[in-house]
């Protein structure tokens, strides 16, 4: 059997093992998204202990602030992941709504090929070298009185990528899963089988 009668076989599947092998690695994301979730209530608590003991007791802390920004920061990068998943990003789609789902299909699949998936690993490359540098030296943020260490918040850079690199190769597969079978798969059964479990 040839290459192109397997992938013929596979495209007139209607569940094909691209939207298989999505759904494998879809709770990934899902999961991560809502573990950190729950990083915005100790970001909401040091930050209104800090405007408390300021405003209040003009008693600033040396440690909110620098909490504050780390969270944050960890916040928005390890969401990503589960933000791609639910389709959250900005998208410019003055022509994209109007293409056909095999069209869209396309220009995702040769999008996260060629730009995404490319810069995710040099970014999970480059932000593993920060945070084992950091880790080994013992790095420690200068810039503050507390001088908390740098690799805890530097570890994020590394885990996001390999979280964006995971929800990338599934947003490829859905697309070979759109491309085949003409129609997105629904993007809420991963979310209603990683709560259940």
């Amino acid at each position: 059997m040839s290459l192109f009668a397997c992938f013929g076989a596979l495209m007139s599947c209607p569940d094909t093992v691209f939207l298989k092998w999505a759904r494998r690695l879809d709770p990934v994301a899902v999961f991560s998204g809502q573990v950190v979730a729950w990083l915005i209530i100790p970001m909401v608590l040091a930050l209104s202990f800090e405007v408390g003991s300021r405003y209040l007791f003009n008693a600033p802390t040396l440690w909110a602030y620098d909490m504050t920004f780390m969270m944050y920061g960890s916040y928005f990068m390890l969401g990503a992941a589960f933000t791609l998943q639910r389709k959250g990003h900005i998208r410019t789609d003055s022509f994209y709504g109007e293409w056909s789902v095999r069209r869209q299909a396309m220009v995702d699949l040769v999008c996260y090929l060629v730009m995404f998936l490319p810069f995710v690993l040099v970014f999970a490359y480059i932000g593993w070298g920060y945070f084992y540098k950091s880790l080994i030296t013992g790095e420690r943020f200068v810039t503050s009185p507390w001088m908390p260490l740098a690799w805890p918040f530097k570890a994020v850079m590394p885990l996001t990528g390999v979280l964006l690199l995971t929800q990338g190769v599934s947003e490829v597969l859905q697309s070979l899963h759109a491309l085949s079978t003409g129609e997105w798969p629904d993007r809420t059964a991963p979310i209603a089988e990683a709560v259940s479990s």
